[in-house]
């Protein structure tokens, strides 16, 4: 049996480095930050399969949760859904990001499919992705059991984002390829991260650069 992950293992995926998850492999197409004023923090990373299924790996620390534990999420973004709030049964889909944006109060509860969630968090900071960093508001939902999460994201361009998520293990995740851009380890730049094998190869260049340049001097003093 193939073993899982670890956290540490997973915190070093980075843009095209790989893994496996219930046996389809998933490659990393980008990983971002987001933090807020409150402690709040989020790494993200973007996972593609061949397929083009497409998720987000989460690891998030809420100082809101006691002993601000981590917890690993997955989460699939969803395309047009419909948001019913159960007070009025109208959907909300088209007017909830700029609610979100005006500092509405969440309502209490929506409904997604045919299950209801219940609001129990907000969250509102900066999201930092390959270099550039954006704004955005995340109104957190949960059903009855605790086992699926409704976040919806406010963006400061507009957009609004709704995602389905669960919570997951770093053990549920198996068979990590690297890729160049895998995160260093604290202290170590990517010069000093070359392998011995390469250091090897530039000295062997170097001496037989000397070499040549030696019998091509040779050569000439000798008028050959």
């Amino acid at each position: 049996m193939t073993a899982g992950l670890t956290e540490t293992q997973l915190r070093q995926l980075r843009e095209g480095s790989r893994l496996k998850y219930h046996g389809v492999q998933w490659e990393i197409q980008d990983y971002s930050t987001y933090t807020d004023d409150n402690g709040y923090k989020t790494e993200e990373w973007l996972l593609r399969s061949s397929s083009g299924k497409e998720y987000y790996l989460m690891r998030e620390i809420d100082p809101q949760h006691a002993q601000a534990q981590v917890h690993w999420y997955l989460a699939e973004e969803l395309r047009y859904p419909t948001l019913i709030d159960p007070q009025t049964s109208r959907d909300r889909l088209t007017t909830i990001g700029g609610d979100m944006r005006s500092h509405v109060s969440p309502y209490p509860e929506l409904q997604l499919f045919n299950r209801v969630y219940a609001f129990e968090s907000q969250t509102e900071g900066d999201y930092e992705s390959d270099g550039e960093t954006r704004h955005r508001i995340t109104w957190d939902y949960w059903d009855a059991a605790h086992l699926w999460n409704l976040a919806l994201e406010a963006w400061s361009d507009g957009t609004l984002v709704v995602y389905s998520t669960r919570e997951v293990q770093p053990s549920d995740f198996t068979e990590m390829q690297s890729s160049n851009r895998a995160a260093l380890a604290p202290g170590q730049s990517f010069s000093s991260s070359l392998t011995s094998d390469n250091r090897k190869a530039r000295s062997r260049e170097f001496v037989i650069a000397w070499i040549i340049t030696i019998v091509g001097f040779l050569l000439m003093i000798s008028g050959i």
